[in-house]
């Protein structure tokens, strides 16, 4: 058994959908088309969320190295530690963020796959034809999932950090 029949075995029990199970789908169809809005919106919530600490991160990380600067005294003795803390911060949240999206794009696929099962059930199947006209994800010129570059992103930011300690740490200063 495929995982679409398994999906649509859950959701029907093998029964067939009766004319006054109509109105009932209908309604729990538009319900769980609404989750997987709010998916979406929590999903663009977490982004901007891991952005902005990211971006914080390496502004506070540029704030320590501007005024304690990679020479010695007593405020580079304070800024260098600093930055090391606040990119290894950085490089932790980076994979903690890119495992969300990962969980993310899971629990997307899988509302879909009920969306769809869902759809067989109904007079019109819009999801289903949606992304046959999308090219089902196979043209790049007819469609380009943002996951690709959502992925891209967690690991611009590691290398950023990464970077920014290897620097500090080459720099050749003691830290304290």
């Amino acid at each position: 058994m495929s995982a679409e029949d398994s999906t649509e075995h859950l959701l029907f029990g093998g029964q067939e959908t009766g004319d006054g199970d109509a109105e009932a789908l209908l309604t729990q169809y538009g319900i769980f088309v609404g989750t997987s809005e709010a998916l979406s919106s929590r999903r663009q919530g977490v982004n901007a969320f891991f952005l902005s600490v990211n971006s914080l991160l390496l502004a506070a990380s540029g704030l320590l190295l501007r005024d304690g600067g990679l020479g010695n005294g007593e405020s580079a003795a304070l800024g260098l530690p600093g930055v090391l803390v606040l990119s290894a911060s950085g490089c932790i949240l980076c994979f903690a963020w890119r495992r969300m999206i990962f969980s993310f794009g899971q629990l997307s696929k899988g509302k879909f796959d009920v969306i769809h099962a869902m759809e067989k059930r109904l007079p019109a199947r819009m999801f289903a034809a949606e992304w046959v006209a999308l090219g089902s994800g196979e043209d790049p010129k007819k469609y380009r999932p943002f996951t690709r570059t959502e992925r891209l992103i967690p690991i611009v930011f590691l290398i950023v950090h990464a970077l920014l300690a290897t620097l500090v740490v080459c720099s050749g200063y003691e830290l304290l």
